[in-house]
């Protein structure tokens, strides 16, 4: 079988859609599909420039929309399944429409994408006329979780059995085994600043509680925040903003942290949670519909995206005793089972192996 593989961004550019192609593609190795990733240029803020790429191809694009003119020169023919994240973007439109005129079998990861109100203006334009029309020549939908699942049947009315749920997988690491366990006494942010991010709410709930036995570090940059939110983090020396860090540096904020703490609008899935659940750590975050799909909640404090509800909720977990703390952590570490690589692997393979019996039935 060879497989196309289309997405927004890709390493240098590092973040949760990043990681989850790059771990796809291990998906891809080891079923033996030959498979060439075809990326935008577009990039954020967090990158890693020791990444090596040269097995990928990257296409100018042009904002907004994620407009990639040269797009078609590399549409081959050759594919017999194309796999694209995202829709409503240039890059994965046009190749639904090339790809499905041909008749080939395409799978869209949607990433949850029309479920904000993000660019809403943009679309709502693209709901009225085209969304609708791109998931019907889908082949199969990606969903992460069943919140999402649901969320794509009921809007747009699609067969449920074009529609799959197939998490990320976390490939479960002893990292207490590489490090001693410590509790340095902080909470840890593992993610971008983008405005979904209720950075905001969480530092200003912070500063409020006038506790000294509690840091705070984020892996964001002083950049990133408003006037109002810095003068706050410049006059706590309780805050400490980390910036892009290492995979080694994250090991140790990880292995090292109180709890991992997570403000957020929404998320199509959650995966730094994972990593912070791979520690045996407590988890503090929003009340979102896809964080208490992932997660148990016996190893989570969940909060509203307000300030008031951030502030109780952090005094909460402050007055929790240590060995209840650790509790959590483990109750957090055995969940992570439900996403193991065997399990995920074995859902790919179901997938493609459906895919495949339809097209010889096609033929």
């Amino acid at each position: 079988m060879k497989l196309l593989e289309i997405t927004r961004s890709f390493y240098p550019s590092v973040g949760g859609l990043e990681k989850f192609v790059n771990d796809r593609l291990k998906i891809y190795k080891a079923l033996g599909i030959d498979y060439q990733l075809i990326s935008t240029t577009f990039t954020n803020k967090k990158k890693d420039y020791h990444r090596k790429n040269d097995d990928v191809i990257f296409v100018k694009e042009y904002t907004p929309y994620n407009y990639t003119p040269k797009l078609k020169n590399f549409l081959s023919k050759d594919y017999d399944v194309v796999s694209i994240n995202q829709i409503g973007r240039y890059f994965s439109d046009k190749a639904i429409l090339y790809y499905s005129k041909i008749g080939k079998k395409i799978i869209l990861t949607p990433h949850f994408t029309f479920h904000t109100s993000k660019f809403k203006l943009i679309k709502q334009v693209h709901n009225y006329l085209l969304t609708k029309k791109l998931l019907e020549k889908c082949t199969k939908i990606i969903c992460f979780t069943e919140f999402e699942k649901d969320y794509w049947i009921n809007n747009y009315n699609l067969p449920e059995e074009r529609v799959v749920v197939i998490p990320h997988y976390y490939e479960i690491i002893e990292t207490n085994q590489l490090h001693n366990y410590t509790d340095e006494k902080y909470l840890f942010y593992l993610g971008r600043a983008d405005k979904n991010k209720r950075l905001d709410f969480l530092i200003t709930s912070f500063n409020s509680i006038k506790r000294e036995e509690y840091g705070l570090k984020l892996t964001i940059s002083l950049d990133d925040l408003s006037y109002k939110i810095k003068k706050i983090v410049l006059a706590d020396n309780r805050i400490e903003l980390l910036g892009n860090i290492s995979e080694s540096e994250k090991n140790k904020y990880l292995n090292d942290c109180s709890a991992m703490v997570y403000p957020s609008d929404f998320e199509a899935f959650g995966h730094s949670l994972l990593e912070g659940a791979n520690d045996k750590k407590p988890i503090i975050c929003s009340n979102l519909q896809v964080f208490n799909e992932i997660l148990d909640p016996r190893g989570v404090l969940y909060f509203e995206n307000t300030i008031e509800n951030i502030t109780n909720t952090l005094l909460n977990f402050y007055n929790i005793k240590d060995d209840l703390k650790k509790q959590m952590g483990l109750f957090n570490f055995n969940n992570l089972h439900q996403y193991s690589y065997s399990i995920i692997l074995e859902k790919y393979k179901k997938l493609f192996d459906e895919i495949l019996f339809q097209s010889k039935n096609d033929s």
